[in-house]
């Protein structure tokens, strides 16, 4: 049994799923919630957490991995190609000040038996990260970096960038990364543009971009003028620095930022970062922030990794440009889980490239402790040039006594009277209607029941018109009701009638999402405390419990199974602590979420068991850390296929050479991987001898 305590086991809950909710945001949405510095504080506590009780560690920890797992990315508004990449596109430690970018030399320093390396800096592109694939030359496929493991192919919409070259200046394989954007030239006509026909404007060239390479028709894209800057290369005969991999890149005809510098110790880097600091805002492209790196690739291996990112690398933030407004309002939202939220409502001001008219001011005692009053002349930037926040209020420009701000003592959506849980306001009150809007509105989105056309605006139509109450009343919507609404046409119309139109869109992917696994049940039911993960886990209980059968009445079963299991059962689930045990258990007695799931499966949505999990066996490779490096021409397999057969058979894929490799697999023009395995004493075998040790035939051999 667990040593780990109950509080802390719930803590670090607490920490994944707001860490999940937090990559999902920026990384698929591209509309993160919260700034750098708080998403950096949840995962600094995580690593203290499961530092002090690694018994908390688990594969599916935001630990061990980049941004959102396949199984919880966002899908985007149309339905795009998953893309496995051949080696994960990790994201790097970010660093704030500058003393973090002198402990990172210094560690790198470290690492390298104290002598310090060579490093280059790079500037920080605003961007979507882009995998191209070439072979012989020609430009195969494109895919976004998703998960950091499986991305998207949205090849046909990277054709039309004109930075990017379908052919490359010699006919080399290899695989190419970086960034794609959009100029702010090109940002500034498309939202006159959109303000010309009356649409809502793009908040920031960042998610124009994402927006523009996710488009159905690729002559959309074209329109959008995106450009691109590549900055790693992946090539057999693998370049032996970074800066020979920019010149290399140069070389065969694909673009890279300019300002690079290489040959840099910490203190040139540092002065690097001051330089560009201010000189960023002449650029024509948006940039955050500068790359370090250590130059040197055999440095970099014998680095190495930690979980989620490389030790040779750092990302430097900019300090965040900041202007000054007045703060003319303080309005309070009420969230799916009854906490109020306060926001403030400014004067519109332009910062980092954006109209900023709003920002969250999180609770009151943020507000005690930034010192903001209705009508004060406040500080406002966005944290990482992304998040609108406030700073603080200048009350030294105050002109007479201004009231401080004190919370609603009832709900400004029911009137309930609002209880302080801590540092949160929260209204009791679980049929309030701002309540239930948000439960609505997070039920549908891709992470529960992924009804992708029930957009935002749809759902509030709906609502207000009293055509849906409750999730059931979804899978109840007919033709009728969705005629007039705003944006999805009219049966009346004749052309409509014959064609397409979003009425017939929306029924149709209702109906093609009524069997929905019952994980994304658990979670559309909105229970505090019960995200995506705790869902999987219960889910899996009760699968246990009463195992699956092929018949609608299966998701009854489980209602039942549901509304029976006690505290003590629920405690006994592994990853459920007694806070969400009681949490679930006041959710079927007397929350009404049995009755929300009841009536979901009465108006015919299939509750479907999750597939179980692919474990690998007593393979011959088990318990070894596997490179692969080189072109396997014998039998033709690329590194992908090769790495699914390491895997297969028991072991695990790295794709740096370190300490703890275990063997490294040297095709064809093994470059420097081979030459730091031998360096390091690593079992080095070739293509014949890792088919004999899997065990395989060999085609045509």
């Amino acid at each position: 049994m667990s040593s780990t305590p109950v509080a802390r086991r719930e803590r670090h809950r607490e920490l994944v799923a707001a860490i999940n909710e937090a990559d999902r945001r920026y990384y698929i949405e591209d509309a993160p919630t919260i700034t750098d510095a708080e998403y950096d504080a949840l995962r600094v506590e995580l690593y203290d957490l499961e530092a002090a009780y690694p018994d908390l560690v688990t594969p599916d920890s935001p630990s061990q991995r980049v941004g959102p797992t396949a199984e919880d990315r966002v899908e985007p508004a149309i339905k795009l190609t998953e893309v496995r990449h051949e080696r994960p596109m990790l994201s790097l430690a970010n660093a704030f000040s500058p003393a973090e970018v002198a402990e990172f030399a210094a560690s790198a320093a470290k690492g390298l038996g104290g002598r310090e390396p060579e490093l280059v800096a790079e500037l920080k592109i605003d961007g979507l990260a882009i995998s191209l694939i070439y072979e012989r030359g020609q430009l195969i496929r494109a895919a976004t970096r998703g998960d950091g493991t499986t991305g998207e192919d949205v090849t046909a919409n990277v054709r039309t960038i004109q930075a990017i070259p379908a052919t490359l200046r010699h006919p080399v394989s290899c695989e190419v990364r970086g960034e794609i954007y959009m100029p702010k030239s090109s940002f500034a006509a498309l939202n006159i543009a959109r303000a010309a026909a009356d649409l809502p404007l793009y908040a920031n060239p960042r998610n124009s971009a994402a927006g523009s390479l996710r488009q159905k028709d690729p002559t959309i894209t074209a329109q959008r003028n995106l450009s691109f800057f590549a900055y790693q290369l992946f090539e057999e005969p693998a370049p032996l620095s970074q800066s020979e991999a920019l010149r290399r890149i140069d070389e065969l005809g694909l673009p890279t930022e300019q300002h690079a510098r290489a040959g840099l110790d910490g203190v040139s880097a540092a002065s690097f970062l001051t330089e560009w600091a201010e000189k960023r805002r002449s650029l024509e492209y948006e940039t955050d922030g500068a790359v370090l790196k250590v130059d040197s690739v055999a440095d970099q291996e014998q680095l190495g990794f930690i979980a989620r990112s490389p030790k040779w690398a750092i990302a430097y933030k900019f300090p965040p440009e900041q202007v000054t407004t007045r703060l003319i309002g303080i309005s309070v939202e009420v969230g799916r889980t009854g906490y109020l939220t306060p926001v403030a409502e400014m004067e519109p001001v332009l910062v980092a490239g954006s109209t900023v008219r709003r920002a969250t001011l999180h609770n009151l005692d943020e507000i005690r402790r930034k010192d903001v009053r209705v009508g004060d002349i406040v500080i406002v930037q966005k944290a990482g040039d992304v998040i609108p926040e406030v700073v603080r209020g200048l009350s030294e420009r105050r002109t007479g006594v201004l009231p401080e701000f004190e919370m609603p003592t009832r709900c400004p959506s029911c009137g309930s009277t609002i209880v302080r849980e801590e540092v949160r306001h929260r209204c009791p009150n679980r049929a309030c209607p701002a309540q239930n809007f948000e439960t609505l509105r997070y039920a549908v989105g891709r992470g529960a029941l992924d009804l992708e056309g029930i957009g935002e605006k749809l759902l509030a139509q709906l609502v207000e018109r009293g055509i849906v109450r409750n999730l059931g009343d979804l899978y109840r919507l007919t033709a009728a009701q969705l005629d007039g609404l705003d944006r999805m046409g009219t049966l009346s119309d004749a052309a409509r009638r014959s064609g397409p139109n979003r009425i017939r869109n929306v029924l149709g992917m209702i109906e093609a999402r009524r069997e929905r696994e019952l994980w994304r049940l658990l979670v559309a039911l909105g229970i505090r405390h019960v995200g995506e993960t705790t869902a999987k886990d219960l889910a899996r209980e009760l699968q246990r419990r009463v195992p699956p059968a092929r018949t609608e009445n299966w998701g009854r079963e489980v209602l039942g199974a549901l509304r029976a299991m006690s505290l003590v059962e629920l405690t006994s689930i592994a990853g459920i602590g007694a806070v969400v045990a009681e949490s679930i258990v006041a959710a079927f007695s007397d929350g009404g979420a049995g009755d929300v799931l009841g009536d979901l499966l009465d108006a015919g949505v299939v509750a479907t068991p999750s597939a179980a999990p692919v474990l690998s066996g007593d393979g011959p490779l088990a318990g070894r850390v596997v490179v692969v490096t080189g072109t396997l021409t014998a039998t033709g397999w690329s590194r992908r296929e090769a790495q699914e057969r390491i895997v297969a058979a028991g072991g695990t894929v790295a794709d740096a050479v370190t300490t703890k490799t275990s063997l490294l697999v040297a095709g064809e023009k093994s470059g420097s991987k081979r030459a730091a395995a031998e360096k390091l004493g690593i079992e080095i075998i070739d293509e014949e001898g890792f088919v004999a040790l899997l065990g395989v035939e060999r085609q045509g051999g």
